[in-house]
Protein backbone atom coordinates (compact mmCIF):
# COMPACT_ATOMS: atom_id res chain seq x y z
CA UNK A 1 0.00 0.00 0.00
CA UNK A 2 1.86 3.23 -0.84
CA UNK A 3 1.12 6.85 0.61
CA UNK A 4 0.47 9.98 -1.59
CA UNK A 5 4.62 11.12 -0.29
CA UNK A 6 5.95 7.76 -1.41
CA UNK A 7 5.23 8.32 -4.98
CA UNK A 8 7.52 7.31 -7.67
CA UNK A 9 8.93 9.72 -10.14
CA UNK A 10 7.29 7.10 -12.91
CA UNK A 11 3.94 7.96 -10.86
CA UNK A 12 4.33 11.81 -11.22
CA UNK A 13 5.62 11.82 -14.38
CA UNK A 14 2.17 9.97 -15.60
CA UNK A 15 0.21 12.17 -13.15
CA UNK A 16 1.81 14.90 -15.15
CA UNK A 17 1.17 13.85 -18.54
CA UNK A 18 -2.65 12.93 -18.05
CA UNK A 19 -2.25 16.58 -16.46
CA UNK A 20 -0.75 18.30 -19.48
CA UNK A 21 -3.26 16.30 -21.87
CA UNK A 22 -6.44 17.49 -20.07
CA UNK A 23 -5.30 21.04 -19.76
CA UNK A 24 -4.09 21.31 -23.49
CA UNK A 25 -7.73 19.50 -24.35
CA UNK A 26 -9.62 22.21 -22.04
CA UNK A 27 -7.11 24.97 -24.14
CA UNK A 28 -8.30 23.34 -27.38
CA UNK A 29 -12.46 23.65 -26.76
CA UNK A 30 -11.89 26.91 -25.39
CA UNK A 31 -10.58 27.91 -28.76
CA UNK A 32 -12.92 26.21 -30.23
CA UNK A 33 -15.49 28.03 -29.27
CA UNK A 34 -13.99 31.04 -29.34
CA UNK A 35 -15.30 31.09 -32.70
CA UNK A 36 -18.94 30.30 -32.51
CA UNK A 37 -19.60 32.44 -28.75
CA UNK A 38 -19.89 35.95 -28.47
CA UNK A 39 -18.16 37.43 -25.76
CA UNK A 40 -20.86 40.63 -24.45
CA UNK A 41 -17.63 43.01 -23.11
CA UNK A 42 -18.18 46.74 -21.46
CA UNK A 43 -15.54 47.73 -23.95
CA UNK A 44 -15.08 47.07 -27.34
CA UNK A 45 -11.44 45.51 -26.61
CA UNK A 46 -13.27 42.77 -24.56
CA UNK A 47 -15.09 41.44 -27.94
CA UNK A 48 -11.72 41.07 -29.85
CA UNK A 49 -10.91 37.64 -30.48
CA UNK A 50 -9.03 36.25 -28.14
CA UNK A 51 -9.14 38.92 -25.55
CA UNK A 52 -9.47 36.84 -22.02
CA UNK A 53 -6.31 34.53 -22.81
CA UNK A 54 -3.84 37.37 -23.88
CA UNK A 55 -5.11 39.47 -21.15
CA UNK A 56 -4.27 36.56 -18.45
CA UNK A 57 -1.19 36.20 -20.13
CA UNK A 58 0.03 39.93 -19.97
CA UNK A 59 -1.21 39.95 -16.60
CA UNK A 60 0.75 36.56 -15.73
CA UNK A 61 4.19 38.38 -17.18
CA UNK A 62 2.96 41.24 -14.87
CA UNK A 63 2.91 39.73 -12.05
CA UNK A 64 6.64 37.67 -12.51
CA UNK A 65 7.94 40.92 -13.28
CA UNK A 66 6.65 42.85 -9.92
CA UNK A 67 7.75 39.72 -8.01
CA UNK A 68 11.42 40.12 -9.57
CA UNK A 69 11.62 43.44 -8.62
CA UNK A 70 9.49 42.60 -4.98
CA UNK A 71 12.21 40.38 -4.45
CA UNK A 72 15.50 42.64 -5.16
CA UNK A 73 14.18 45.09 -3.29
CA UNK A 74 13.90 42.81 -0.58
CA UNK A 75 16.26 40.14 -0.23
CA UNK A 76 19.28 40.41 1.67
CA UNK A 77 22.60 38.83 1.62
CA UNK A 78 23.01 35.12 2.90
CA UNK A 79 24.53 36.07 6.43
CA UNK A 80 22.72 39.15 7.21
CA UNK A 81 21.49 37.87 10.78
CA UNK A 82 24.95 36.73 11.41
Amino acid sequence: MSTPSSKSPSDLQRLGGIFTKALLGIAIVLFGLEFFIHRHGVVSAEESFMFPALYGFLAFLFIVQVGKWLRLMIMRKEDYYD
